[in-house]
């Protein structure tokens, strides 16, 4: 969930700079706190700036260098100060460590060092790890004493160490992910837990596979397997996003942006995977049975993909992947496990994508982030390309695996040619609705639940999964306590809860479950609430409407989207950073 990032052979000789603008693009990964350390020039000393707090408007006067390592924490082990802030140091100051992930036996390896004189200065379990080398390096080479902890570290991790002597940085990876960037040009080289850290400087890239090391110097990079600790092979890629991707290109935040964006994500994934879809297809008619599988927004990805496979004539399952493994003796060698993940590097999801495939079930990866672990796991991979999401909360990202589900599923019932036409108009549809005028209604209906407590959505079918996503956002974004229920729920106890004027939210389409949501509506109503329609169509149980695009199965897209933007507005009238909420990180790689 921690953001790494660092340059070795820093042309300008600025590295600590570098890194620090480099960390202000991976802030979306924890901003709990940040830190810096450099190598300074015609020196061998370590220089450390670290500090509690967001990194959006810091600055640093550490001294020249060309190597440089920082990090943007995500606190695990220990509380948000200055001292648990990464980089640590070993007693001599000779290493600096950064870390993402939790060392789960770091207490035992804690114990042993105090025994033996090492000072710690944090609460972390990643300061262990600077004295674990310290130790080790006592009897052999650095490159190996980091090796060897590592490997004897439990938990999924990734660490980067920097060591003043090798003026090197070594990084390893078991389960969290690091990338390497390399600007052949000049003769730069990059780490980081992520792409757009460094994309302005280079697209050509190696993502570590777990069990993976480099060893980075101004010479050059050095790829190893781990567990022989012997040299490997590098080859890289290239990566055919666009540096605007990563820019806000003109909106306040990069939420605002991505929301906007889904007028071209969505239809691009029309002309995706088309062969891909067709082995999946196969897989589905030759039997097997289907599992979905996801976390928090991708679980109602996940969810929905469950109706629209209902709705093409095949029965399955959905699990939220934390809660999968009870369940999972279950799939065996006759099951389709769909695995719906933004990064590819969520724990939960990871782990119950791995136990599936032991049982000998066939596993899809519906993935937006290129080169994830998910990717490289599974039989078939469905990418949904929309470019880096920067924000937190997955906007862009879901709708358009939502919408590679929907195409899934058209394509089982033999309508895949049906189903891209209906995706192409959905987007066209979307870029006429999402203007100023639906924009200022929405702000206006903000304005009127900027101090409210609490808001519920309600709705059926297809629009369950709609309006728990739709709960989420608001959640996410603003902090405002978001319910959703399926409509159908309310006479079952959550109607006490309905007082007067308490804002409710009814999402609806033109299906055959309508009159129902109506129905519902109306008891919210006599209850004294008040309903705020999010449909294509009038209602006297309205007492507003927010108008979405008629488009049968796809009506969700606009509906869901209506929360998205009343989230994002709601977020910036509460004094929320829309990008970055609180306590949240992108990408969740522990358990």
């Amino acid at each position: 969930m921690c953001g790494i990032f660092a340059v070795v052979n820093d042309k300008t000789n600025y590295a600590a700079q570098t890194v620090l603008a480099g960390l202000k693009k991976l802030e979306y990964r924890g901003y709990d706190s940040w830190g810096i350390v450099i190598k300074p020039l015609k020196s061998d000393t370590l220089r450390v700036k670290k500090h509690a707090g967001k990194i959006g408007q810091a600055k640093t006067s550490l001294p020249q260098g060309t190597i440089a390592l920082g990090h943007t924490r995500w606190a695990t082990h220990g509380g948000v100060t200055d001292e648990n802030a990464h980089p640590h140091l070993d007693c001599q100051k000779q290493l600096a460590v950064i870390h993402n992930g939790i060392v789960e036996n770091y207490l035992e390896f804690k114990e042993e060092l105090i025994k033996k004189g090492h000072k710690f200065s944090s609460e972390t379990d990643t300061e262990v790890i600077a004295h674990l080398i310290e130790e080790k390096i006592k009897n052999k080479p650095t490159t190996h004493a980091v090796f060897e902890t590592f490997k004897a570290l439990s938990g999924s991790n990734a660490i980067a160490v920097l060591d003043t002597k090798l003026e090197a940085i070594i990084a390893c990876r078991n389960g969290s992910p690091i990338v390497v960037g390399i600007d052949k040009k000049n003769h730069q080289y990059f780490l980081g837990s992520d792409v757009p850290a460094f994309f302005k400087y280079t697209n050509c890239v190696y993502f570590l596979n777990d069990g993976e090391s480099v060893v980075i110097n101004k010479h050059g990079i050095k790829l190893f397997d781990l567990k022989t600790e012997k040299e490997k092979r590098l080859i890289t890629q290239t990566l055919d996003w666009k540096l605007e991707d990563a820019e806000k290109g003109g909106f306040s935040h990069f939420l605002l942006k991505e929301i906007h964006e889904q007028k071209e994500t969505i239809a691009k994934t029309a002309g995706l995977n088309g062969k891909e879809i067709k082995k999946v297809v196969k897989m589905i008619k030759d039997g097997n049975k289907i599992v979905l599988i996801g976390c928090g927004t991708a679980s109602y990805c996940a969810l929905a993909g469950k109706y629209f496979f209902s709705r093409a004539g095949v029965e399955s399952q959905v699990y939220q992947a934390n809660e999968f493994l009870p369940f999972s003796h279950f799939c065996d060698k006759q099951t389709v496990l769909i695995a719906i993940s933004q990064s590819g590097e969520t724990a939960d999801t990871l782990i119950a994508a791995q136990t599936a495939k032991k049982n000998g079930a066939k596993v899809v990866a519906v993935v937006n982030a290129r080169g994830s672990t998910l990717e490289r796991l599974v039989d078939v991979v469905l990418p949904v390309d929309t470019g880096p999401e920067i924000a937190v909360v997955s906007t862009k990202a879901f709708t358009a695996q939502l919408a590679t589900l929907y195409l899934l599923t058209m394509s089982v019932a033999n309508k895949n040619s049906p189903g891209q036409k209906k995706i192409n108009q959905l987007s066209k549809v979307l870029t006429q609705w999402l203007d100023v005028q639906l924009i200022n209604q929405l702000i206006n209906i903000v304005k009127s639940l900027i101090d409210e407590e609490h808001v519920y959505v309600i709705g059926k079918n297809l629009n369950y999964p709609a309006a728990s996503e739709f709960a989420l956002k608001i959640k996410e974004t603003s902090y405002l306590h978001a319910e959703a229920f399926a409509a159908g729920e309310l006479k079952h106890g959550v109607i006490t809860l309905i007082q007067k004027n308490t804002p409710c939210f009814v999402l609806a389409s033109n299906d055959e479950t309508k009159n129902e949501v109506l129905s519902s509506a109306a008891e919210l109503k006599a209850r004294g609430g008040r309903i705020i329609g999010v449909a294509p169509f009038t209602s006297p149980e309205f007492d507003e409407l927010i108008k979405t695009p008629d488009l049968g199965d796809l009506t969700i897209f606009g509906n869901i989207i209506v929360g998205q933007l009343l989230g994002y507005y709601l977020g910036i009238g509460r004094g929320a950073d829309p990008d970055k909420p609180r306590n949240l990180a992108k990408s969740v790689t522990v358990k």
